[in-house]
């Protein structure tokens, strides 16, 4: 059964076009359901970032079915066509899928490199596939298996040394506009999620005197506001705040801008066209973009990060190239993982069918054979068993070794005729689609 991804993500498209197929936290439940809802797919999960969307299938290899089938339901959730992203999406088969997912849980695939916070989105893609029910027994282990990559390549090398979040980096860009520290300057943040927290973490840790934090559930704002020794204010309240901000932070989780130009307008003229800086973390964007064309308002939003963080990959080649071999080494272990799943079957099958022949030939020797003893019986029942685990072995041999990624499939079906086994047996495949058990269990984020 094929595995497949599709995705968009900060190095295929700027953020202009990557925000149009983000999905949200909310929306992510129905985009499941609808996910698993196409015929072709027997599992499915979405993860969904500031950086990308992608989508991971299990396709029925019956339904002839490929990845662009995932790309129109893509672009088809949010009410568009597939052709608005030629150029902009990728697409990943089977061990490079699997490749690529441990890269991310990684941080090797991130904007910054090691970032500690996609090991827990890559946790949360996982855990609400389960909690939809389109996490089956492939992506179950897909997913374990990449939280074990990602945090064997943080404790095995030196790739998280120094890194820091999206979060930090706004921080880094502040502190470049207003110098090292940020003293002396009011700082608000929108949005009261785990982004907001990181961020207002380090802005506390440059130096800002005073945080406020809005967001649309006030208890929320006053929870976060009250760890850094900062205001909470209702979201009603944004225009008045912004009066007061000389930094803007913005990361909600909302799907359309919250800052409009309109209101920042606005809070210019009471604020005497004192100098703005927003910096725009959200995708989809908090800010509307047209806001950076306002005199004194000085807008950035996550792409504009990345030159921050450029020079982090470069300088720590040597860590990728480590943790780009525990990926490769997880990735393969999966692959041959899943197609041990697949032979399993034949492996059944052939027991089975010596099994059958076994018993046939000795119901026959007991009518010939009426005067052997019960003793003399069972050592002609040992030496029949014996001859079909001896004929057996060689067989699942050269089937276990079918199952490796340079095994020879030509000689599984060679192993299928020798034994006149049907094609049917391939339907004794492990279920999908219900909630997997798996005895690894992924670390905590």
């Amino acid at each position: 059964m094929p595995l497949v991804l599709v995705g968009i993500n900060h190095e295929s498209a700027p953020v202009e076009v990557r925000e149009k197929l983000a999905i949200g936290e909310h929306a992510l439940p129905r985009a499941l359901l609808a996910l698993s809802g196409l015929g072709a797919v027997l599992e499915g999960a979405i993860l969904s970032t500031c950086n990308r969307t992608e989508i991971y299938a299990v396709l029925d290899p019956e339904s002839g079915a490929t990845e662009e089938l995932l790309a129109e339901f893509l672009a088809g959730q949010h009410g568009l066509s597939r052709r608005q992203f030629d150029g902009r999406l990728y697409f990943y088969r089977d061990g490079a899928a699997a490749n690529h997912l441990f890269s991310v849980a990684a941080g090797v695939d991130s904007m910054i490199l090691g970032e500690p916070d996609i090991q827990r989105q890559v946790k949360q893609a996982m855990e609400a596939a389960q909690g939809a029910k389109t996490l089956g027994t492939l992506l179950n282990r897909l997913f374990q298996d990449a939280l074990v990559a990602g945090k064997r390549a943080r404790t095995e090398t030196e790739i998280a040394r120094g890194a820091f979040s999206i979060g930090a980096a706004a921080v880094e860009r502040a502190a470049q506009i207003f110098g090292d520290s940020l003293e002396g300057n009011t700082v608000l943040v929108l949005g009261a999620g785990k982004m907001s927290e990181v961020t207002a973490r380090h802005l506390q840790a440059k130096g800002a005197p005073t945080v406020l934090v809005a967001n649309r559930t006030y208890e929320r704002a006053e929870h976060l506001a009250a760890q850094f020794g900062g205001h909470a204010r209702r979201f009603d309240e944004l225009e008045s705040a912004l009066l007061s901000a000389d930094i803007v932070v913005c990361s909600t989780s909302a799907p359309h801008p919250v800052v409009t130009r309109t209101l920042i307008k606005n809070a210019m003229r009471a604020r005497h066209n004192r100098p703005l800086f927003l910096i725009d973390i959200a995708v989809p964007r908090d800010v509307e973009a047209s806001v950076g064309d306002l005199d004194n308002v000085y807008l950035y939003n996550i792409d504009d990060l990345m030159q921050i963080v450029a020079g982090a990959r470069q300088t720590r080649s040597g860590e990728v190239a480590q943790a780009r071999e525990i990926i490769d080494a997880m990735a393969t272990e999966y692959g041959r993982w899943r197609q041990s799943l697949e032979v399993a079957p034949t492996i059944v099958a052939v027991r089975d069918k010596l099994a059958s022949v076994r018993d046939a030939e000795l119901a026959r020797l007991r009518t010939r054979l009426p005067g052997l003893s019960d003793k003399e019986w069972r050592s002609v029942e040992a030496a029949m068993e014996s001859l079909t685990n001896k004929i057996a072995h060689p067989a699942i041999v050269a089937i276990k070794s079918s199952a490796t990624e340079t095994g020879d499939s030509a000689a599984l079906e060679t192993i299928r005729q020798v034994f006149g086994l049907e094609r049917e047996d391939d339907d004794k495949l492990p279920e999908t689609m219900v909630p997997a058990t798996n005895t690894r269990r992924a670390p905590d984020a």
